[in-house]
């Protein structure tokens, strides 16, 4: 009979076996997909029917034992409680029908005497104790077995014998067969074991885990098992062992496949190779099976729970089966997908992501056919506009080993250090010398020598670099267009980044003719250009609406990094930093989402400059941190000076000296030091010095700033206002004239200035004139620097100097209120050393005459009372229970006071009782 028996199968098989052990035996197929119950099944009857009187004998079917003749016979004769001669009769019969079935070859023939004999003995055994025979995985059985257990069956039907029979019921030849016979016979029933339903599943769990773990993780264990009840009791000890859809669900989606038949493997590994296949042909010319055999194939791997009509039910199923498959296998299989999807069309990018998995290029393998380099190439380009920068360097390595031309490898291994760049610009630097031979040879030209020149400078290869300039130089008359707008794109970055190279590409290199260029190129020359302009020229109204111009209305992703950071720093350095700092959130939170490391640790370098230049303090520590971390420092090349420079300005201006110094303990390229990225670390070195009181050495490192920056002509305020700065040491060595001179030097040079440069300039010019005129200078400052393209540090020194002038001038109400002011702004930007200072000075500040009195604050006369008496700075800060920092900032305001320049004209103008006194406190 064919029909599904619709009885419950343990009452069925209840119903069956009693009719067995009255006479009429029967037959049972019991079907369904794989480990959906039908052993468990089966098994757990056989429990029942020993106690209903009936003898179980069992046995297994396995695909690793298919080709051992008579198999399955031989362990129910092993299981059969035969006497001696019965027992010696069937294995003589066993061992001939092996031996005859051998020598007829394949092992798949068997005598019919020997087939009756075997049978007879079954039989004989049932006529003294009803059977219960189970046979498990039928469709696994050797041909031998299921000849014999077919003439069985035909038998049973005056016997006292019950056969059950579990098949997964798809995909095998010799399987169907057995069952259509089987099911030809008027005694034989057919039980389906389906999938749990949800409801199902919420029992199996609720079970094991309770019932409010199984409503709240029902709907999903169904979706990923698909009712299976193996892969069910997987989920549930992973959930024990703290796991979702962990190592057992995988075991259990492998033991799936295991007990499954080979075209349920294939089809698996068709599906690990395609995803879900658009084209069903294409999946069954993969595996190499007939449509009929995939579709049903695919339907018991969707009834087994493996699969759903969109492909795998779980990522740790699909894991599982890829790991399952051999290697070379997948190679193979992915080879020949790479094969189907170029004659059919299909995106290169589909094709190159077979011929990735296709293994390394070896004779006659598929990588040597003449359209996967072009497909290679072409996928490369694809993932760099999607921002699948990761996808483009795979890509291009491989065509990089596969092409053996060496001009056509040249231009892959030029687009290769543009992928790469996007994701780490340090892995590309053992690829340059490839490249300056290359250009040597003439291999390499126009724009990939253009790649390799913005390579090797930032790598700090500097003699290469302008070896490669000069031959573009050379042959600038016949550049093509694009060639000709890089060479100016790239003169002009020179000019702001590489100054002392700009001269490597001739006066007149690609000038001459107006070069037509692309969209692209002409924003990243506007951009450029722009930042040129406002780093030689200051604060430039135009070049910060081209800036604008340029970042407006353009998806960010249509950007070059180059382009962006360009824009950015000509509206930071002409003040506009309100606009940078949006603008710079918006493309890298951008550069996040497509996952392109280089151009978010980029592009964090940049947010930290600004948020510095805001007075941020905070931001900018932890944007340059998580550029550094994003991006190691080796590399960021010659660049590294940009991150760096900013940990270290935020360090100090937060009191965080010693976190300040292992920054500057890094080990930068000697070739930084010729870049703009060298003059900001100079910088921040000497803002380091004037902090811990360093002087000398703080001065040796603006001075030797401003002369590179003068003499590449980009010295601006706006860029490094090293002036201000010199100023502020000059007046800290007690040379208030000198200082006056180069704030001067500066206010001439530079009439113009962005509000920032110009409250900070005022703010330290208010130290160099009489006590009586800082107020209103400190005022002056404190108004620009809160304005919005203000500096909130900055504020909070110009608040602090004016609460210590008003306190100089007597005018204590005023002075609290500033203090007040000052240490709110300080804490805000976390400036800690400054919120200490202010606290200690307000501690220990008393009245002073002011008339005829000398200024200073008890605070101030007591450090330089000590320092007078030779204590050093150190010991003076231990005694007061202050930092070395306060102590440093009250000699250098005595200084400032009493009119002197060193710590030695201190004793006779403090007077000797003084001295003793103190002498005396600290030897007691």
């Amino acid at each position: 009979m064919e029909l599904v028996e619709r009885e419950a199968p343990s009452a069925l098989l209840d119903r069956l076996a009693g009719q067995a052990r009255s006479g009429h035996g029967h037959a049972v197929l019991v079907s369904g997909p794989v480990a959906a119950g039908k052993s468990v099944l089966v098994h757990h009857f056989a429990d029942r029917a020993m106690s209903r009187g009936m003898l179980p004998l069992s046995a297994l079917g396995s695909a690793a034992e298919r080709h051992l003749p008579l198999g399955v016979v031989r362990q129910l004769v092993d299981d059969a409680p035969l006497d001696a001669g019965d027992r010696a009769r069937a294995v003589a019969l066993i061992e001939e029908g092996v031996r005859g079935a051998r020598l007829r070859g394949a092992g798949e023939q068997v005598d019919d005497g020997i087939v009756h004999g075997l049978c007879a003995i079954l039989l004989e055994l049932a006529e003294r104790c009803p059977l219960y025979l189970a046979v498990d995985d039928v469709e696994q059985a050797d041909q031998p077995s299921l000849t014999c257990l077919g003439y069985l069956v035909r038998r049973l039907r005056n016997t006292r014998v019950l056969a059950v029979f579990t098949h997964s019921g798809h995909g095998c030849d010799t399987e169907f067969r057995f069952a259509a016979d089987l099911l030809r016979q008027p005694n034989c029933h057919r039980v389906e074991v389906t999938p749990l339903s949800p409801s199902g599943v919420r029992q199996l769990i609720a079970r094991h885990l309770g019932g409010t773990i199984a409503d709240a993780r029902s709907a999903d264990w169904h979706a990923y098992s698909g009712g299976n009840p193996l892969l069910v009791e997987a989920l549930v000890r992973d959930h024990l062992g703290g796991a979702e859809a962990g190592p057992r669900y995988r075991e259990a989606v492998l033991s799936c496949l295991r007990r499954g038949c080979p075209d349920m493997v294939r089809v698996l590994s068709g599906y690990v190779v395609l995803g879900e296949p658009d084209d069903p042909g294409t999946l069954d010319t993969l595996v190499g099976l007939s449509p009929a055999r995939t579709t049903e194939a695919v339907h018991a791997l969707i009834a087994g729970g493996l699969l759903t009509m969109d492909g795998f039910r779980h990522k740790a199923a699909h894991d599982a089966v890829v790991g399952a498959i051999e290697a070379g296998e997948l190679a193979r299989l992915h080879a020949r997908a790479a094969v189907l999807a170029h004659e059919r069309g299909a995106g290169t990018s589909v094709t190159a992501g077979h011929l990735l998995h296709a293994g390394a290029p070896t004779a006659g393998s598929v990588l040597e056919e003449s359209w996967a380099l072009s497909t290679l190439e072409d996928a490369a380009a694809h993932a760099l506009r999607d921002g699948a920068a990761g996808r483009a360097v795979e890509c291009l390595r491989l065509a990089r080993l596969v092409c053996q031309d060496p001009a056509r490898r040249a231009r892959i291994t030029a687009a290769l250090v543009r992928a790469e760049w996007c994701v780490n610009p340090g892995v590309s630097s053992g690829r340059l010398g490839e490249l300056v031979e290359a250009m040597r040879t003439g291999a390499l030209r126009g724009a990939d020598a253009l790649t390799l020149v913005r390579a090797l400078l930032w790598h700090g290869r500097f003699d290469q670099a302008q070896e490669v300039l000069q031959r573009l130089a050379e042959s600038g008359r016949t550049a093509d267009p694009e060639t000709a707008t890089e060479l100016q794109i790239t003169r002009r970055r020179l000019r702001h980044a590489y100054p002392s190279f700009l001269a490597a590409l001739g006066p007149r290199s690609g000038a001459g003719r107006p070069p037509a260029h692309s969209v692209s190129a002409d924003r990243r020359l506007r951009a450029v250009s722009a930042l040129a302009a406002v780093l030689s020229e200051g604060p430039h109204p135009e070049a910060v609406g081209v800036a604008q111009r340029v970042l407006h209305g353009t998806r960010p992703e249509e950007l070059s990094t180059e382009t962006v950071e360009s824009a950015l720093f000509t509206l930071a350095y002409s003040g506009r930093v309100e606009h940078a700092t949006a603008w710079c959130d918006r493309f890298l939170d951008q550069a996040q989402a497509r996952h392109t490391p280089s151009r978010q640790a980029r592009l964090g370098a940049v947010r930290a400059e600004i948020a510095l230049r805001r007075g941020d303090l905070a931001d900018a520590r932890r944007y340059a941190g998580e550029a550094l971390a994003t991006l190691p420092a080796i590399s960021w090349g010659v660049t590294v000076g940009a991150p760096l420079s900013t940990l270290v300005l935020a360090a100090t201006a937060m009191g965080r000296y010693d976190e300040a110094q292992v920054y500057l303990d890094h080990r930068v390229p000697e070739a930084m030091f010729d870049t703009r990225y060298g003059m900001h670390y100079h910088y921040a070195r000497a803002r380091f010095g004037l902090a811990t009181g360093h002087l000398e050495m703080a001065l040796e490192d603006l001075r030797r700033c401003g002369a590179k920056l003068g003499q590449w002509g980009i010295d601006t305020p706006g860029l490094i206002p090293w002036r201000t700065d010199a100023a502020e040491v000059f007046l800290g060595l007690g040379r208030p004239g000198e200082a006056k001179r180069m704030l001067d030097e500066q206010s001439a040079l530079f009439p113009v200035l962005p509000n920032r440069a110009r409250g900070t300039a005022t703010r330290v010019l208010a130290g160099v004139g009489a006590p009586a005129h800082r107020p209103a200078l400190l005022r002056q400052a404190a108004e620009l620097l809160q304005s919005d393209d203000g500096d909130r540090y900055e504020l909070a020194l110009a608040f602090a100097d004016l609460a210590r002038a008003y306190r100089t001038l007597g005018e204590f109400r005023r002075a609290a209120a500033a203090e007040r002011r000052a240490v709110s702004v300080a804490a805000d930007c976390q400036a800690e050393a400054l919120v200490r200072g202010l606290a200690v000075e307000s501690a220990t500040a008393v009245p002073t005459p002011a008339d005829g009195g000398d200024g200073l604050t008890e605070a101030e006369r007591r450090v330089a009372a000590m320092a007078a008496v030779g204590c050093s700075n150190r010991e003076i800060a231990e005694d007061l229970h202050v930092t070395v920092s306060t102590v440093e900032q009250h000699l250098t305001r005595t200084y400032r006071k009493l009119r002197i320049s060193r710590r030695a004209e201190l004793p006779s103008l403090l007077g000797g009782p003084a001295a003793v006194d103190l002498t005396d406190a600290r030897r007691r």
